[in-house]
């Protein structure tokens, strides 16, 4: 019983935290679609590329993966695919 009103309050304060984000500055809720829809994208092409080329190498496409994306932009897309190249050449 807890843990449910601890996570009701964690819910109600990240809504309204977000309330005052977007009723403060919009654009950047937009920057941040923008930038996860986009290396989203960008992922799901580099790894058609990838696995047409013979390489095994492939980043998923989940929910941590376009958060990193949206709030890092093109560091994120690196540092995902950075990380996959290291787990390939490491196991």
């Amino acid at each position: 019983m807890e843990n449910i009103i601890f996570i009701t309050v964690i819910v109600v304060c990240l809504i309204f935290i977000l309330a005052c984000v977007i009723k403060q500055r919009p654009d950047l809720i937009v920057n941040f679609a923008l930038r996860a829809c986009l290396g989203t994208l960008a992922i799901y092409l580099l790894n058609m590329v990838l696995k047409s080329r013979g390489f095994t190498i492939s980043v998923g496409i989940n929910a941590a993966t376009v958060a990193t994306n949206g709030l890092l932009g093109l560091p994120g897309f690196l540092l995902l695919f950075g990380l996959a190249v290291y787990y390939f050449f490491t196991a």
